[in-house]
C-alpha cells in the first residue's frame, strides 16, 4: 500500500459495496489527470470486514502496486467518512476532495491547490454553491480543505442521526458556520467542467432527495453540532 511521501496536497474519497467495483475508474482517473497528489480511499470495516480481501479485483491491483492507500475506519460513516478521516491522519497538508462515480477531466487538484496557495486559510470549491449563512456549500467532486481544517470537531461531531441523514456536504457547511471558517474561495468553473459520472446508482450522500430532506438534515445537523 502507497505511504504518504511528502505530496503537497492529498486527494480523499469514499466509497461503498454498490460502487466498490466500478471506483476504480475514479481512481485511474484521477492517477491519469492528478500526478503527483497522495490518494486515499477511505473504507468500513463494518462494511467490508476482511478489509482488502473483500474488496474486487481491480481495485486491489493499485494497492498491491503501491498507487494508492486505503484508511481503514471500524465504523460505518456512510458519506461522512470522505475527507474528516484523511483531515485527522495529515493534519500538515490540504486534502482535495473526490467522489467515486466521477472520471476527472484535467488536473483539476492543481487548480484548487493552486487557488489555496493566494490565501492558504480559504476554504475553495467550485463556483455554483450556494451560500449558507457566513459561508458557503461545497460541492463533494471538487473542494479543497485546508489543513486539519475542522480540528478534531470533524470526527467529534458525527452523531448517529448525522449518519443516519447521510449528506456529507451538508455536514461540512454547517460545521463551517458553527467553527466560524468563514474565509472561502470559489474557482471560475462549475463542478461538472471539473469531471464526468460514470455511474447510475444513486449516490451514497442521497443527494437527489427532495428539497424538504435537505432543509431537514441542515436544521438536524444545526441541532446535533450545536448540542456537541
Amino acid at each position: 500500500m502507497k505511504q504518504y511521501n511528502g505530496e503537497k496536497a492529498i486527494i480523499s474519497l469514499t466509497s461503498w459495496k454498490a460502487r466498490i467495483n466500478t471506483v476504480s475508474k475514479t481512481i485511474f482517473s484521477l492517477l491519469k489527470q492528478c500526478p503527483g497528489f497522495h490518494i486515499v480511499l477511505v473504507l468500513s470495516e463494518e462494511e467490508f470486514p476482511n478489509k482488502e480481501k473483500d474488496l474486487p479485483e481491480n481495485l486491489k491491483l493499485f494497492i498491491d502496486n503501491n498507487m494508492i492507500e486505503i484508511l481503514w475506519v471500524f465504523k460505518n460513516y456512510k458519506s461522512l467518512k470522505k475527507v474528516v478521516f484523511t483531515l485527522d491522519k495529515y493534519r500538515n497538508v490540504p486534502i482535495i476532495s473526490a467522489d467515486d462515480d466521477c472520471l476527472y477531466k484535467f488536473n483539476y487538484a492543481e487548480e484548487l491547490y493552486q487557488y489555496w496557495l493566494l490565501d492558504k486559510e480559504c476554504f475553495i470549491s467550485s463556483k455554483d454553491n450556494a451560500k449558507y449563512k457566513n459561508t458557503c456549500h461545497q460541492h463533494g467532486p471538487c473542494s479543497l480543505f485546508p489543513p486539519y481544517y475542522f480540528k478534531e470537531f470533524g470526527i467529534k461531531c458525527i452523531t448517529d442521526k448525522i449518519i443516519e441523514r447521510n449528506q456529507d456536504d451538508d455536514y461540512y457547511m454547517v460545521l463551517r458556520d458553527k467553527l466560524h471558517l468563514n474565509k472561502y474561495k470559489l474557482t471560475k468553473k462549475n463542478w461538472i467542467e471539473y469531471c464526468n459520472l460514470h455511474d447510475n446508482q444513486n449516490a451514497l450522500s442521497n443527494t437527489y432527495m427532495k428539497s424538504t430532506y435537505i432543509k431537514d438534515t441542515l436544521k438536524i445537523y444545526e441541532e446535533e453540532i450545536k448540542a456537541g
